[in-house]
């Protein structure tokens, strides 16, 4: 199964994010095509700049909220699966 909210996005963009996969700091900007309200998550990188990062938060298209995770949130494994 496909993560779904792929379903309602553009070709391009669909091959976009499924081609940076491996890299969320280049995934993160597509989230407001397929979340709404989602505008970024805030990333840090624990293992530097080469390693996965981790999402510590996310922030919101509509305003200025941030909004922090209670415990970091490893974007590890498939685009699909973070």
């Amino acid at each position: 199964r496909s993560f779904p909210r792929f379903y309602f996005m553009s070709s391009a963009d669909l091959l976009d994010v499924l081609s940076n996969g491996n890299s969320p700091g280049k995934v993160v900007p597509q989230f407001p095509k397929f979340f709404i309200a989602i505008d970024s998550y805030t990333l840090e990188y624990p293992d530097g700049e080469n390693g996965r990062p981790i999402a510590t938060g996310m922030n919101a298209c509509v305003g200025k909220e941030f909004v922090p995770f209670p415990e970091p949130l490893p974007l590890g494994g498939k685009v699909e699966v973070y």
